[in-house]
C-alpha cells in the first residue's frame, strides 16, 4: 500500500503535555465555554460541573441523572439528560430550557450547528433526533441508525453529521444533511467508540474503550487511511471537546472519574501524497535553508513488526543542545511524512533537528534567517 504523507504543523508549544483534573463521578461530556473561560463537564450523578483556568472544579448546575451530552449555543448550555434537552444560562447556571423528546429513551450525544440546529443521538432508540433550539420544534431525524449511535459532530463544511457507533468494531458514520441519508464511512477495529470531535486542520478524533489500553483514534477527514492511536492512560474515554483555538483535547475518563487535557498542537494534518512504503529510516535535509520563518522537513518510516506503528519524535535543538520544540511526538505506521516547521518566537541562528524512531536516531542541521 501507497503511504507517503505530509503533516502541517503550527506549534504552540514546545513539549506535548496533558493533565489530569479529578473532582468529578463518571464524567460522560465535556464543552468549553469561552465567554467564561473555563469546561463544563456533565457527569452521571446529575451535576453539571465547571472547571475554572485556574483548574478550580466546583459545581456549575443541577441538570438531573444520567446527564450525558453538553454543548455550548448562544449563552446557554445544552444537555442530554435521559429523553431530555436541558439548556442552562452560562451567566448563572439557571434552567432555561427544557424540552421532552417524547418516544426516545437514550438520549446521548449531541452536536448543535451554528444556526441552532442540535442533533441528537438515541443510544438505546438507535435514533437520531433534530432540535431547533430557537422554536423548540423537534423530530425524529434518522428513524434507523442501524445501530447504536454515541458521539455525533456537525461538519457544516462536508453538509453532514459524523457519528461514532458503540459495539464491536464499532463504525462511523455520515447523514447527509440536505436529505438524512445515512451512510457508513469505516469501521474502525476498535470497540465502543463514545466520542467524535474535529480540530480546526479537519482531523477526527475518536475516543475508544476497547481494546485496552482505551486510546484516541486520529483520522484523515476522508477516513481514507488507517488511524493513528493516541494513547495517555485513558480509562473508558467518554464525549470529548477539542478548544480549536487553544489545540486541547479535553477528554472525560468515565472509568476512573478524572477529565484529561492534551496538547494536540504539535499533531496535526496527515494527508496522502504517492510513493511506496519505505525500505529504510531516512531524515532528509530541510528545504530551504537558510528559512523564514517556515521550512519543510522529511522522513521516512519503513514498515515494522505485526502492528505497522512505531513511536516517533522529532525535536528541535538550539546550537546549546536545548530542545526548542517537539514538533512530533506519536505513534505513526510506516510511511514518508513531511512537516511544515512555522518558527514563531525563535531566533535567528543555526539548529538541529532529530529523528527518534525506536533505536534509529538521526540529526541534522538547519538555518534560521529572519
Amino acid at each position: 500500500m501507497n503511504k507517503y504523507y505530509s503533516i502541517v504543523l503550527i506549534f504552540t508549544s514546545i513539549i506535548l503535555s496533558s493533565f489530569t483534573y479529578s473532582q468529578y463521578t463518571s464524567p460522560e461530556s465535556v464543552t468549553y465555554d469561552s465567554a467564561y473561560n473555563r469546561y463544563l463537564v456533565t457527569n452521571s450523578g446529575g451535576v453539571i460541573k465547571q472547571r475554572s483556568s485556574a483548574g478550580v472544579v466546583t459545581d456549575f448546575a443541577p441538570s438531573g441523572s444520567g446527564s450525558h451530552g453538553i454543548r455550548i449555543y448562544n449563552g446557554n448550555a445544552y444537555a442530554c439528560v435521559g429523553n431530555r434537552i436541558k439548556g442552562f444560562a452560562l451567566s448563572n447556571g439557571a434552567e432555561v430550557f427544557n424540552v421532552q423528546l417524547t418516544g426516545a429513551s437514550f438520549l446521548n450525544g449531541m452536536g448543535i450547528s451554528a444556526s441552532g440546529i442540535a442533533y441528537i443521538s438515541d443510544f438505546t432508540g438507535q435514533k437520531i433526533y433534530k432540535l431547533n433550539l430557537n422554536t423548540q420544534a423537534w423530530w425524529i431525524y434518522v428513524a434507523s441508525a442501524g445501530g447504536q449511535p454515541n458521539g455525533v459532530y456537525v461538519d457544516s463544511p462536508r453538509n453532514r453529521l459524523l457519528v461514532c457507533y458503540w459495539g464491536s468494531n464499532a463504525a462511523i458514520k455520515s447523514v447527509n444533511l440536505a436529505d438524512s441519508t445515512i451512510n457508513t464511512l469505516i469501521n474502525t477495529g476498535y470497540n465502543n467508540c463514545d466520542g467524535i470531535y474535529l480540530d480546526k486542520y479537519d482531523n477526527v478524533y475518536v475516543s475508544s474503550w476497547s481494546p485496552s489500553p482505551a486510546k484516541i483514534l486520529r483520522y484523515d477527514i476522508n477516513f481514507n487511511f488507517p488511524a493513528i492511536p493516541i494513547n495517555s492512560g485513558l480509562s473508558n474515554p467518554a464525549d470529548i471537546f477539542i478548544n480549536k483555538n487553544a489545540d486541547t483535547l479535553a477528554v472525560p475518563n468515565s472509568g476512573n472519574s478524572t477529565v484529561t487535557f492534551h496538547d494536540i498542537g504539535n499533531i496535526s494534518g496527515i494527508t496522502q501524497l504517492s510513493g511506496n512504503v519505505p525500505e529504510k529510516f531516512n531524515l532528509h535535509q530541510n528545504y530551504p535553508n537558510p528559512f523564514n520563518p517556515t521550512t519543510k522537513i522529511k522522513f521516512d518510516i519503513p514498515a515494522i513488526g505485526s502492528n505497522n506503528y512505531v513511536a516517533v519524535q522529532l525535536i528541535i535543538y538550539n546550537a546549546m543542545g536545548e530542545a526548542v520544540s517537539k514538533p512530533v511526538d506519536e505513534n505513526l505506521a510506516s510511511g514518508r511524512y513531511e512537516i511544515d516547521f512555522i518558527s514563531p518566537g525563535i531566533s535567528s541562528g543555526i539548529y538541529f533537528y532529530t529523528l527518534r524512531a525506536g533505536e534509529f536516531v538521526q540529526s541534522r542541521k538547519m538555518m534560521l534567517l529572519k
